[in-house]
């Protein structure tokens, strides 16, 4: 022993290991709180956002389409960190690289508009700095005939790598497409799960689809699932990140039947909400999948404008394994506003399709995760009245919201309380100019949406517009993932 002391290299690295021995000493009897958030905290954990991408998409070709984009900026509360710097503009522009921009963000609070135009061009939302923070974007084309009569309007998409859609088909009358974009420099790869209504499907040609560097990929559904009249999608990318989009038409014969895009449902879970169910008259279709390998037992409560109630012959549903269920709720919600919620023994999602009275036009909403902070989202211009709907689909929540006009003015606050398993219906004016909506929740679960659908009794020759807006919480204000561990735990 004396004799290994005696070298000096034996004696560097016991001293090395004795400072490395107390300073670990140190790190768990002086350990420093975790960084973690409390379940059910209602004060979000805001992140700085200094940079934004966002993906929006438009119809195939159809005659007298106008497509445009509205995008905005908005004011965020007083307290809300931003990234440093000017506030470089954002761009509106076609995925070239190459391409030049259409449209810009030059101010927080003011929203950008695109000229309308029938040309068909995907177009994005990028840009960094401080007016990347909350930025959101609305796609939006209107058409009088053909394919794409009727409006469709959806949020534009942030990119990311695991996407479901509920509710699309490969039916005859129908004509679904997946869009993929890829707003990257580099090729992304996507792989595409499909449920129909006897189970998983065997679709090799959904799997491997490459979308290149700025660029898009579409898949028709008729040609990986060709008669197959309910369909759920899963849509994972193995690498680079992709903006899916499902496109869906809908004819009667010759006739048109309406055009509107898939709204993004919230990931299986044992309890999904599907808010802003649209009143009036019509049909309302609810659509769930079970992607697992066990066959579940769901329960529906219908959260209507008085509260909640079990629709009659459809409280308990028994969805097979790897299926997609189809379910009709418009006899049971007698045309007024509604949420439904689903419990079920086994991760399910779902989504609701909602038409005019006449059936010739139609829009979507997906299950959506509840709001933990405001949610943004940029209303195009719209001649008949829209409405929010917010639903509290357990104990009595909270929740404030501003609607403020292009020049970002407030015309329209409310602070008011939801009560529990019941649905809101706030109504806003017709407006000629592009709007946008803070949706704010102040305490418990609160999931909304916002929709739009013609008048009980319109003009003769008018074009019938349905529309449905999904409000999920601003990327700013999502919790944030990587918590430290707990080293005190050790000395317990």
């Amino acid at each position: 022993m004396t004799r290994l002391l005696s070298d000096a290299r034996v004696r560097l690295g016991a001293c090395v290991l004795a400072l490395a021995v107390v300073a670990g000493v140190g790190a768990v009897t002086n350990a420093k709180a975790p960084l973690t958030r409390a379940e059910g905290v209602e004060e979000p954990t805001r992140a700085v956002v200094n940079r934004t991408a966002l993906s929006c998409p438009v119809p195939g070709a159809g005659v007298k389409m106008q497509n445009f984009v509205n995008a905005v900026s908005p004011a965020l509360p007083d307290d809300t960190p931003t990234a440093e710097g000017d506030e470089t503009p954002l761009a509106i522009r076609p995925l070239a690289a190459t391409s030049n921009p259409v449209g810009s963000v030059l101010v927080r609070g003011k929203i950008a508009s695109t000229a309308v135009t029938a040309k068909l061009d995907p177009l994005s939302v990028q840009g960094t700095g401080p007016l990347a923070a909350g930025t959101v974007a609305t796609s939006t084309t209107t058409s009088t005939e053909g394919v794409n009569r009727g409006i469709a309007s959806v949020p534009c998409q942030v990119p990311g790598s695991d996407f479901w859609f509920v509710g699309a088909s490969a039916a005859p009358g129908r004509r679904d497409v997946l869009v993929l974009t890829n707003l990257d420099s580099v090729n992304a790869e996507v792989n595409v799960t499909l449920y129909g209504g006897s189970g998983k499907l065997d679709a090799p040609n959904a799997r491997g689809i490459v979308v290149p560097a700025r660029g898009t990929a579409e898949m028709f559904l008729g040609q990986v699932a060709p008669g197959q009249r309910d369909l759920a999608l899963h849509v994972e990318s193995t690498g680079g990140r992709v903006a899916p989009a499902v496109r869906d038409n809908v004819t009667n014969g010759k006739t048109p039947a309406g055009v509107d895009w898939l709204h993004v449902s919230a990931a299986p879970a044992e309890k999904v909400v599907v808010p802003a169910l649209a009143p009036g008259g019509g049909v309302r279709i609810l659509t769930l999948v079970n992607p697992t390998d066990l066959q579940a037992t769901a329960a529906l409560t219908v959260n209507g404008p008085n509260g909640p109630f079990k629709p009659a012959g459809l409280s308990t549903l028994q969805i097979p394994a790897g299926s997609v269920k189809v379910v009709r709720l418009d006899k049971a919600l007698h045309g007024d506003p509604a949420a439904v919620t689903i419990t079920s023994d086994q991760p399910i999602t779902a989504s609701t399709r909602m038409t005019d009275s006449t059936v010739t036009e139609f829009a979507t909403m997906g299950a959506t995760e509840p709001l933990r902070g405001p949610a943004y989202l940029v209303l195009p211009p719209h001649t008949q009245p829209v409405v929010l709907l917010a639903t509290a689909p357990d104990q009595t929540a909270g929740v404030r919201f501003e609607l403020r006009d292009a020049a970002n003015k407030v015309i329209q606050t409310r602070t008011l309380d939801v009560i529990a398993g019941a649905t809101n219906l706030i109504t806003f004016k017709p407006q000629a100019k592009p709007t946008y909506l803070m949706v704010e929740q102040l305490r418990g679960d609160l999931h909304a949406g916002v929709t739009l659908t013609p008048p009980a009794k319109p003009a003769e020759d008018a074009v019938p517009q349905v529309a449905a807006w999904p409000l999920t919480t601003s990327l700013v204000f999502r919790a944030q993932l990587g918590a430290q561990p707990d080293l005190r735990a050790a000395l317990k």
